[in-house]
């Protein structure tokens, strides 16, 4: 009993911390940049200061999260990633907070009450202590309520701190509704399908056709259509890496490191308890490194080949693969339909490089960086004999290339002067360090470089033209009643076929996705002939040969469903306008850029 109460309290501590971090109400106090600063605030907020010691513990709090789920530690660029997140809750907690407070939203015991006793939070829920079968048991979760020894403190709290957040949401999203023509309009889209024939002039049967285009035309195609060949200011950066692969005496701790745990399996420690301490393979956390049967195949060969050659009981390693080295106990063996299958354990260690390894080359990066700040980045890389690399010119983006996705970097790469030396950077390779190189201003491609696109389009068009006037004259003749068959034989020029069924949200059956071409199917009535309809590939004619009736009875049916989904959509985007134009209108003030350089 003092086992399931010490259980269900764990579970009632991490609720609060969720309630807490979801929420944005955090208990502050660590600061790992190093960094000394005139100011210790982060950031305001309408007029609230939020200090680094706060905002730190917090990206702790996220970090620790982020560590515990995925089981990896997070790189630069997904630490980047959590300080935005980490302040994006700062700021929804200020507005939210203010919105609360403005609109008199107050949350009442007995709201409290209902809410713990009707609609346990999902980390409850999942509390194996609450279920019967695998399911969430209510009468067990409500004789647990009645239980003077479990305090249920943090799940209150949880709830105090929740719903006045969930009043607010209700309240904006309230006047969000959807019509009943909504309604249909996506059911038609979703259900209603027509079946058309065609008539297609495609521009593609003009190529073969020489048109002249001079160059005073390919020059005005250019002119008047600038925007086309609009480049972004783009940049370049020098840069040197410190490599943080690991080492060779790297990979002979590993194996020193193997070959231990394998003792301590020989000797008779328990191997599932080894491979939890032990095994960097994420699944270890829900299979304590139990891989269950499986075939030969399934398996990579070196790995294979050890447990299928090994006895049930038998512990064999490390054996090498790509993912690292591996200690491997063979459990059990079996014959499925003639096949051998291994149910066996292992423990992996990754070769990863040791913390000294880590620190030499963050060592040799700030040392580096000092250096040519004094000395200039080419001269260091000189003295100090490292290869200095280049990068190609690139846009303000997410990605460096030959550098990789860090966010940090790519800001300070847009923001500072020509020549300027950055700070060292954590990259999955190694520490970096930076020097802008070159700035390419933002401006339009030369006419030189695009000349033979714009002749390509000027022909495109010149020869469209072509099909314009030839599909004019199918115009007369349909409006003389002549028929797609009647057109279509003495005019190879032009394509007639008809499609198979299909929705208006679907690719048209042999034409593809033109809009326009749908646009009519779903719009004239059967039997009728389309005007001529302007395409991106040419023109078509088209005849509606059979559109589905609207089906009431399926509408009925399937009306809930799509008015949720609809109402679920609808709210999500007002919601989100709403947010936006809030955070617009407010008093922000961000210094992150102060405390967090690198």
């Amino acid at each position: 009993m003092m086992t399931k109460l010490r259980e269900m309290t764990f579970i009632f501590i991490w609720i609060l911390v969720i309630a807490f971090v979801g929420l944005m109400v955090f208990e502050w106090g660590m600061d790992f940049t190093g960094r000394r600063t005139r100011s210790n605030v982060v950031g305001q907020i309408e007029g609230q200061n939020i200090t680094i010691q706060e905002f730190q513990q917090a990206l702790q709090n996220a970090y620790m999260q982020e560590k515990q789920m995925t089981g990896q530690e997070p790189d630069e660029n997904r630490m980047a990633q959590l300080r935005d997140q980490v302040w994006e809750m700062y700021i929804q907690r200020v507005l939210f907070s203010k919105e609360i407070q403005k609109r008199g939203i107050e949350v009442t015991d007995k709201e409290i009450y209902l809410q713990m006793t009707q609609n346990p939070p999902q980390e409850i829920r999942q509390n194996p202590n609450f279920q019967t079968n695998g399911q969430f048991d209510m009468k067990k979760y409500q004789q647990a309520l009645q239980n003077p020894e479990v305090n249920w403190l943090p799940v209150e709290n949880y709830y105090r701190e929740i719903l006045p957040f969930q009043k607010l949401q209700e309240i904006i999203n309230s006047s969000v509704i959807v019509t009943e023509e909504e309604i249909r309009s996506a059911f038609i889209d979703q259900n209603q399908k027509a079946k058309i024939s065609y008539l297609a002039v495609p521009v593609s049967a003009f190529a073969k056709d020489s048109v002249s285009v001079t160059d005073a035309e390919t020059r005005a195609y250019y002119e008047n259509h600038k925007e086309d060949f609009k480049v972004d200011e783009k940049r370049q950066l020098n840069y040197v890496l410190f490599s943080t692969a690991p080492t060779a005496e790297d990979s002979t701790r590993i194996y020193q490191l193997a070959e231990d745990v394998k003792k301590e399996a020989l000797s008779g420690e328990d191997f599932s308890k080894l491979a939890d301490e032990y095994s960097e393979d994420p699944s270890v956390r829900t299979n304590h490194g139990d891989l269950g049967f499986f075939k030969k195949s399934a398996m990579v060969k070196p790995f294979a080949d050890a447990a299928f050659s090994a006895k049930p009981g038998e512990i064999v390693g490390p054996v090498k693969t790509q993912f690292g080295l591996h200690i491997i106990k063979v459990i059990a063996k079996k014959k499925v339909n003639g096949e051998e299958e291994v149910n066996a354990a292992h423990i992996l260690f990754k070769f990863s490089a040791s913390p000294l390894t880590v620190e030499n080359a963050q060592n040799a990066a700030n040392n580096f960086k000092e250096v040519a700040k004094d000395a200039g980045f080419a001269h260091a890389a000189q003295q100090l004999n490292v290869p200095m690399q280049q990068t190609p010119e690139f846009a303000n983006g997410s990605f460096i290339p030959g550098i990789g996705n860090i966010t940090m970097a790519m800001e300070w790469t847009f923001s500072t002067k020509k020549n300027e030396i950055s700070s060292v950077y954590r990259t999955p390779q190694g520490y970096t360090v930076l020097e802008l190189a070159n700035i390419s201003p933002a401006g339009y491609r030369p006419f030189e470089e695009v000349q033979n696109i714009c002749k390509s389009r000027v022909e495109f068009n010149k020869h469209k033209e072509m099909a314009k006037n030839f599909a004019e004259q199918i115009q007369s003749e349909l409006n003389q009643n002549e028929t797609f068959a009647q057109i279509a034989k003495k005019n190879p020029t032009v394509a007639m076929d008809s499609t198979g069924e299909f929705t208006l949200t679907q690719p048209i059956p042999k034409i593809g996705r033109v809009p326009e071409v749908s646009a009519a199917a779903f719009s004239l009535n059967p039997g009728v002939v389309s005007p001529m309809l302007d395409t991106n590939r040419g023109y078509y004619f088209v005849k509606v040969l059979n559109r589905t009736p609207f089906n009431e009875e399926l509408y009925k049916q399937q009306r809930d469903q799509i008015r949720n989904r609809l109402l679920a959509q609808k709210t999500q985007e007002f919601f989100t306008e709403w947010y936006n134009r809030l955070k617009e209108n407010a008093n922000i003030k961000d210094y992150r850029n102060q405390f967090f350089a690198s």
